[in-house]
C-alpha cells in the first residue's frame, strides 16, 4: 500500500512540474537558512558545556547601584580571592584569573603565548582533559601548564612533563617546570589560553597582594552545592561585605546610591557559567543572551512563510483533483485514505526539499563561516539531541504543511468533485497566511533598514577624535616597552609621511590584539565620592589622536613637572565645578597632580555607553605603556601600515599581534551588531523570495480560474490596465493590511534594540515607508506578470469553447 502511495504521488508531482517546482525550491531554501540558523544558535548556547560540573561555577562580581541604574563589576583587588575562600564555607575551590601575555623559549625555539595567572585550584574547578600530569600541576610556584598544540610547537611531542621550558617576565628569562599538559580547548570555549602559571608569577603581585584599590582580575568558584544559588550565595556573603566593604558601602550611600531589594549598597554575587559567554550585565563574553534565540525565531518565522506557501498553493491547486478525488471516493476510497495519499504526496516533497535544502545549507556553509567567524558543520545535526530536534521539526512541517491541506480536499462533498464544482473554504485562511507572510518580510526588511541605519551611524559619527589614519601598534612581551617606544620614534622620524607618534596603555576600540578595557578611580570631592577613568599617555598624544583642546595646554617636555600633572575631559571638569573653575586646581588623587589642561569629550569606549569622566595622566608615573600610535599623511595607507609593520618587524622581531588603523578598531567593537545584521537581512531577502515564489504561483491558480471572466471583459472592451488592476486588487488589500500589522511590531522591537545605545539614530517614518513600498512593489510585479499575460491573451482561445 505504501508503495502505491508513494508511487500515486510522483505521478501526480509529475503532472504539475511548476506548481511542484516551486513547492520545493521555496521550501528547500527556508529550509537551507532555517539550518544555518539553527546550527549557529546551537552552537551559541553550546558554550562552556564541554566544562566537567560547570553548574557549580561561577565568576565572583560586586553589584551597585550608584545612580539608580544597576552597575556589575567583576574586577577584583587581589586580596579579596584568598579571603573568600577563608570565609566563606559553601566555596570548595576558588582562582583568581589574570589576563597576560608571555614568551616561551626552548632550545632555540621562542614562541608567544596566551597565558592566565591564575591560583592552585584552577584546574580543580574546571577540570579540563588532561593528557599528561593532573589537577595539581599548579602546586608548585615555578611549575607552568601548557596546552598540547604549545607542547608539540615547543618539543615536537605532547610528553614533556618535567621538562624545562623558559619564561620571558619581568625583564627577563625565567626557567619554568612543565607540569601537565592539557588538551586544546574547543572553540565553543568562553577561556581561551595556551598556558597557565600561578597567579604570584604575575609581574606587579608584590606590590598589589595587599593593595584594594587596584582591581585588575577576575575571580572563579567552584561550589560545594550541586548547583549555583546565586541568592543564597549573597545572603552569605552579607557578612564579608560588611566586613571589608563597609567604606565603599558608605561612600555608595551618602552619594545618593540606591540600596538593592535587600537593602544593601554593596552586594556580591556569583555569574553562572552557563552564563558567562551570554548575559546582559556585560560580564565575561557580554554577549546578549537574547542573541541565539533571536536566531531560532528568524528560522521559525522563515519555516513559517513556507509553510503558509505550501498550505495555500496546496488549497488554491484543490480544484484541479476534483474529478480524481471524486472518482476515488466513488470507488470506495475513503476520507482516511484520500488523506494517506494527498498526505504521502506532500511527503515527497518536503523530504525533495529537505534533501535540496541540506545540500544547499552544505554548499553554503563555508562562506557562511567565513563571513561570521563560526566553525559550523552539517554533520553536527547527527548529534543525538540535534536530530531528534530535526526531525521532530521536519514531521511537524510535513503534517502542518501537508497534512492540513490533504485533511481539507479529502472531505469535499464526492457529487461536487464529479461535476468538478467542490470548493475547499479556506479563503479566510489563506488570505490570513497571505498577510502573515508579508507581514513578517515587511518586519524584517524594517528591522534591515533600521539595523543598517544604526551601523551606519556608528561608523560615521565624530568620536571627538581623528581615527583615519592612525595606526596602533599592540606592543606585547618580549621587549621593553619604553625602548620599543624610543626606537620606533627613531626608525619613523625619517620617513615624511610619518606626522607623529604617541602611546598608551590603553588601545581605541578593540585591535587586532582581541584586547579592550578600562581603569577607574575613586576620589573625595567636596565630601562627594566621583570616579574618573584613566590613562597612561606619552607626550604628542593629543596630536596623534587628533583631540581638542578646550582649555589649558598639553603635556609639555619642556616642562619637568608635567609628569605630575594630569589632562582632564569636559565631563569630569562639569563634575568639578566647571571648565572655567578647575583648570589649574590640584585632583584629589595621590600626589595631588595639578590639572593643566581640559580635553573635549571624546569616546574613548564604544557608543553603547555615554562618554564618562576621564583623566590623562603622563606614563612616566602612571602605567606601563601597551600600545604605540603612529599618525600618518599619506595617499596610500595600505603600503603605510605595511611598511611600519615592517619596521616594528625589525624592532621587535618576536611581535606576534599585527598594527592596525584605528577605523579598524574601533569597527571591531561592533561585530555582534554586524553579524546580527547580516543575518537579518539573509532572513529579510530569504522571507521575501519564498513569499514572492508563493504569491506568482497563487496568482497563476487564481487567474487561471478567472480565464473565461479576463475573456469576456476584453471582449466587452476592458482594457489591459483595467484588467491587471483587478486582478491585483485583492493582493494588494492583503499586503496593506499586512504592512498595518506589521509597523506596530517593528517599532516596537527596534525601539527595544535601540536601547542598547547611549548613542543612536531615531526611528522615521520613512524606514516603514521603504519596508512596505518594496515589499509591496515586489508583490505586484510578481503579480503583474501573470496579470499581465493573461490580460493580453486572445480571448478567443478562452471562449472557444463556450
Amino acid at each position: 500500500m505504501i508503495k502505491h502511495h508513494f508511487k500515486i504521488a510522483w505521478r501526480s508531482l509529475s503532472k504539475s512540474k511548476m506548481l511542484s517546482g516551486i513547492h520545493i525550491f521555496g521550501l528547500a531554501i527556508a529550509i537551507a537558512a532555517a539550518t544555518l540558523l539553527y546550527l549557529t544558535a546551537m552552537y551559541e548556547l553550546s558554550y562552556d558545556k564541554f566544562i566537567k560540573d560547570y553548574d557549580r561555577i561561577g565568576l565572583v562580581y560586586f553589584q551597585t547601584q550608584p545612580e539608580g541604574n544597576v552597575h556589575a563589576n567583576a574586577t577584583t583587588p587581589a586580596p579579596v580571592g584568598p579571603l573568600l575562600k577563608a570565609e566563606l564555607p559553601e566555596i570548595a575551590y576558588l582562582s583568581r584569573y589574570y589576563n597576560g601575555e608571555i614568551f616561551l623559549r626552548h632550545g632555540d625555539k621562542q614562541i608567544s603565548s596566551n597565558t592566565k595567572f591564575v591560583d592552585a585550584d584552577f584546574l580543580d574547578i574546571f577540570n579540563f582533559n588532561t593528557i599528561q600530569g593532573d589537577n595539581k600541576a599548579l602546586t608548585e610556584m615555578d611549575n607552568i601548564v601548557i596546552d598540547d598544540a604549545m607542547a608539540q610547537n615547543l618539543f615536537n611531542s605532547t610528553d614533556v612533563v618535567g621538562k624545562q621550558v623558559e619564561v620571558y617576565a619581568n625583564g627577563e628569562w625565567q626557567p619554568k617546570t612543565v607540569s601537565a599538559v592539557i588538551e586544546r580547548l574547543p572553540s565553543n570555549s568562553s577561556l581561551n589560553f595556551s598556558s597557565l602559571m600561578r597567579f604570584e608569577q604575575k609581574a606587579d603581585y608584590q606590590d598589589r597582594k595587599e593593595d584594594w584599590s587596584h582591581q585588575d582580575h577576575n575571580i572563579f568558584v567552584k561550589v560545594k552545592s550541586s548547583k549555583i544559588n546565586d541568592k543564597a550565595f549573597s545572603k552569605s556573603a552579607l557578612t564579608f561585605i560588611e566586613q571589608h566593604y563597609k567604606s565603599s558601602q558608605d561612600v555608595l550611600k551618602r552619594n545618593g546610591g540606591l540600596p538593592d531589594k535587600n537593602g544593601n549598597y554593596l552586594s556580591l554575587h556569583l555569574l553562572p557559567m552557563a552564563r558567562y559567554h551570554l548575559n546582559n550585565l556585560g560580564l565575561g563574553e557580554a554577549g546578549s543572551p537574547t542573541f541565539p534565540w533571536v536566531l531560532l525565531i528568524i528560522s521559525g518565522l522563515i519555516l513559517f512563510v513556507a509553510c503558509s506557501n505550501f498550505i495555500n498553493l496546496s488549497l488554491a491547486n484543490s480544484l484541479s483533483r476534483n474529478r480524481e478525488i471524486g472518482t476515488r471516493k466513488t470507488l470506495g476510497g475513503t476520507v482516511a485514505q484520500l488523506v494517506k495519499q494527498l498526505w504521502t504526496e506532500a511527503f515527497v516533497l518536503c523530504l525533495i526539499a529537505l534533501l535540496l535544502g541540506l545540500g544547499l545549507a552544505w554548499l553554503i556553509l563555508p562562506e557562511y563561516n567565513a563571513n561570521m567567524n563560526y566553525k559550523l558543520s552539517i554533520a553536527q545535526l547527527i548529534d543525538t539531541r540535534n536530530l531528534i530536534i530535526f526531525v521532530g521539526i521536519f514531521t511537524l512541517l510535513t503534517l502542518f504543511a501537508g497534512g492540513y491541506p490533504a485533511w481539507r480536499i479529502a472531505r469535499t462533498n464526492i457529487i461536487q468533485n464529479l461535476k468538478g464544482a467542490a470548493v475547499v473554504k479556506a479563503g479566510r485562511l489563506r488570505n490570513s497566511l497571505t498577510v502573515l507572510q508579508f507581514a513578517i518580510a515587511m518586519v524584517l526588511i524594517v528591522a534591515t533598514t533600521v539595523i543598517s541605519s544604526q551601523l551606519h551611524y556608528i561608523a560615521n559619527r565624530p568620536l571627538g577624535f581623528d581615527k583615519s589614519e592612525v595606526i596602533s601598534i599592540p606592543i606585547g612581551s618580549g621587549i621593553d616597552h619604553d625602548q620599543a617606544l624610543q626606537q620606533m620614534r627613531n626608525e619613523l622620524s625619517s620617513l615624511p609621511w610619518v606626522h607623529s607618534v604617541s602611546a598608551a596603555d590603553m588601545n581605541i576600540g578593540r585591535g587586532r590584539d582581541g584586547s579592550t578595557g578600562t581603569s577607574t578611580l575613586g576620589f573625595e570631592h567636596e565630601g562627594k565620592q566621583l570616579h574618573t577613568n584613566f590613562m597612561s599617555i606619552d607626550f604628542d598624544y593629543l596630536e596623534t589622536l587628533g583631540i581638542q583642546l578646550v582649555a589649558g595646554r598639553d603635556f609639555d617636555r619642556s616642562f619637568a613637572t608635567d609628569t605630575a600633572a594630569v589632562i582632564i575631559n569636559k565631563q569630569l571638569a562639569e563634575q568639578l565645578g566647571g571648565v572655567d573653575k578647575v583648570l589649574g586646581d590640584a585632583l584629589n588623587l595621590n600626589g595631588k597632580p595639578p590639572i593643566i589642561g581640559i580635553i573635549d569629550d571624546f569616546n574613548f569606549q564604544d557608543l553603547k555607553r555615554k562618554v564618562e569622566p576621564l583623566t590623562l595622566i603622563n606614563r612616566q608615573v602612571g602605567f606601563p605603556i601597551e600600545y604605540i600610535f603612529v599618525r600618518l599623511k599619506t595617499n596610500n595607507l595600505s603600503e603605510s601600515i605595511n611598511k611600519v609593520e615592517q619596521i616594528w618587524k625589525k624592532v621587535n622581531p618576536q611581535a606576534r599581534i599585527s598594527p592596525s588603523y584605528l577605523d579598524e578598531n574601533t569597527d571591531n567593537m561592533y561585530k555582534t551588531e554586524q553579524r546580527f545584521s547580516r543575518i537579518v537581512i539573509g532572513g529579510a531577502t530569504v522571507a521575501i523570495v519564498i513569499s514572492c515564489l508563493g504569491l506568482f504561483a497563487l496568482a497563476l491558480l487564481m487567474i487561471n480560474r478567472r480565464v473565461k471572466e479576463i475573456g469576456i471583459r476584453k471582449v466587452l472592451g476592458s482594457s489591459v490596465s483595467g484588467i491587471v488592476m483587478l486582478l491585483s486588487k485583492d493582493f494588494v488589500v492583503l499586503l496593506l493590511i499586512a504592512f498595518a500589522i506589521a509597523t506596530p511590531l517593528a517599532w516596537l522591537m527596534m525601539n527595544k534594540w535601540l536601547e542598547n545605545f547611549a548613542y543612536h539614530v531615531n526611528i522615521s517614518w520613512w524606514m516603514f515607508a521603504l519596508g512596505g513600498i518594496s515589499t509591496i512593489f515586489l508583490a505586484l510585479c510578481t503579480i503583474s506578470i501573470q496579470a499581465i499575460k493573461a490580460a493580453t491573451a486572445n480571448p478567443v482561445e478562452s471562449l472557444r469553447d463556450e
